[in-house]
């Protein structure tokens, strides 16, 4: 057929097309003649058309056209799926390339199967790969996560917990399944414990500091000391390094201060190229490789299989949205029917989550995860004080808060100086850097949090440590003899807090009453038998 044939075919079902709707015609012409009509090609491209009355005539394509033989096939390919996608024609894809939407019936139906068979498992290797199911089953549907709730796997999860008890992996397992369900055991001490740990770079090793100190106190590790650990930036880092792989403090130190002269040595002149075409001074790429090294490509919600591994958060902040807004990474879920007030997920990996939470501007690139733009939660929630206690009480609604200890990364002595800086001027307005930097100001102050907390908790509950320095040092310094100071100021604000210190490393080690653990018990059977 000619190109004059088929525009004459095309002009006739444009014709025809209008009245292939009417019964009348249908009834007179048949359905089946309609149909053939309709799948007459319309349109074709410019392209396709040329081509199409080379082939016709049986004219050869010149031998410098090279260009034209190769793209021929891909303009056959788009013109014939333009034509598909016209006329109605799905194509069809292999099977292998279908993605199968799963009925709500079909996830109820297979979530309460899973349940089922994990009661009538014959033995120990058995049950463990329909545990095993079970949260793979979770983790691909959350839908199906309320549906296994009200079917009772809680229930089943808890009886099997105390008929297999000293099994390690299938109670490595349990715990996690039911962390996916967003059950948490009762806390081990007499209220819930939080340690809160602020934003700074490599002044977090102040924080380390502290906390050999209430190490030396009570003679137990930092991760039994907790219940909660929440940092945001270097906080976040400190809280997965300590809570999830119980690292030596020491070796912690070492270690932040090795990979910061490795990240943070840059020349002005290439860190200077950085920020202009990445937007980040910094090699974003080796900090998030060195991220992967220390703290592992394990998911949060795997980490709770570790039976001492404390409940783990940490904030980032997302700049996406028309709402500049804090999100929560978490190692749990929270209880069915919670509404958190912060947005947040556990499905992410450890280090993932450590670099949403302390991608500086500047320094380092945004870090993009899912729908999300993360930056340092510390251009938003710098003291994250607060946002443990509203996640302790969504984890554990019925416990009292027994102990808060929130460390600070360092603040400067005010000075005569800064005192005239902050008298008002007579100047009727300011330069748009200056309001910047005070919103800026306002937005990173960690003081604020900690002045309403104060005014809220009872003094035998909260405390809060935050070291003076001598002076106060980038995030990112790595001079050795300014990281030295550092260490002093913090021996010198130890000594001067020693009572505080030994205060709050007697709440932290006040052990359970034997009223508490009788109602932890009957709490759990009432769990178990549906009381």
């Amino acid at each position: 057929m000619s190109i004059n044939h088929w525009k004459l075919l095309g002009q006739l079902k444009n014709s025809l097309s209008k009245i292939t709707n009417d019964k009348f015609f249908q009834n007179v012409f048949g359905k089946d003649t309609f149909h053939m009509i309709n799948k007459i090609p319309v349109v074709f491209s410019n392209e396709f058309l040329k081509y199409f009355e080379q082939y016709s005539q049986g004219t050869k394509f010149n031998k410098n056209d090279a260009k034209s033989q190769q793209n021929l096939p891909t303009v056959l390919q788009d013109a014939k799926t333009k034509l598909k996608a016209k006329d109605g024609i799905k194509e069809i894809k292999p099977k292998w390339k279908i993605k199968r939407s799963v009925s709500k019936c079909s996830i109820l139906s297979q979530t309460q199967h899973v349940i089922l068979s994990i009661e009538t498992a014959e033995n120990e290797i058995t049950l463990l790969g329909r545990i095993e199911a079970l949260i793979v089953h979770l983790k691909q549907f959350p839908e199906a996560r309320n549906i296994a709730i009200r079917a009772g796997a809680i229930r089943t999860l808890l009886k099997v917990r105390r008929k297999t008890d000293g099994v390690c992996d299938i109670q490595a397992a349990i715990r996690e399944g039911l962390a996916l369900l967003g059950y948490s055991d009762p806390v081990t001490g007499n209220g819930i414990r939080i340690l809160a740990m602020d934003g700074g770079g490599i002044r977090g090793l102040l924080v380390l500091e502290m906390l050999k100190k209430l190490e030396e106190l009570t003679g137990k590790r930092v991760h039994e000391l907790f219940d909660l650990f929440c940092g945001v930036s270097t906080g976040a880092i400190l809280s997965f390094s300590l809570g999830i792989h119980h690292t030596d403090l020491n070796q912690v130190a070492e270690g932040y201060k090795d990979i910061s002269r490795e990240v943070f040595k840059q020349s002005p002149l290439w860190g200077t190229g950085n920020l202009v075409w990445s937007q980040a001074y910094y090699d974003t790429s080796l900090w998030e490789k060195k991220l992967q090294e220390h703290l592992g490509t394990n998911s949060l919600i795997s980490t709770s299989r570790n039976s001492n591994c404390p409940k783990l958060c940490a904030i980032s902040a997302v700049v996406n949205q028309s709402r500049l807004s804090a999100y929560v990474f978490r190692n749990y879920s929270l209880p069915w029917r919670v509404r958190p007030y912060y947005s947040g997920s556990s499905e992410y990996e450890v280090w993932q989550a450590a670099r949403a939470s302390a991608a500086a501007p500047t320094y380092f690139e945004e870090f993009k995860l899912g729908k999300f733009l993360h930056q340092d939660g510390g251009i938003l929630v710098n003291n994250p004080t607060a946002v443990a206690l509203h996640e302790a009480k969504l984890i554990w609604p019925n416990t009292p808060i027994q102990c808060v200890v929130s460390f600070g990364t360092g603040r400067s002595v005010p000075t005569p100086t800064d005192i005239y800086k902050s008298t008002p001027k007579s100047s009727s307005s300011t330069s748009w850097t200056d309001k910047f930097y005070k919103i800026l100001d306002s937005a990173t102050d960690t003081e604020g949090v900690h002045i309403m907390l104060n005014d809220l908790l009872p003094d035998s509950v909260y405390y809060r440590f935050n070291p003076y320095l001598t002076e106060m040092i980038s995030m990112v310094e790595i001079n050795q003899q300014k990281l030295e100071q550092l260490e002093r100021d913090a021996i010198m604000y130890l000594r001067r807090n020693e009572d505080k210190f030994q205060e709050a490393a007697r709440v932290l080690t006040e052990k359970k009453t034997y009223l508490n653990k009788v109602k932890d018990w009957v709490n759990i059977s009432k769990e178990i038998y549906g009381l």
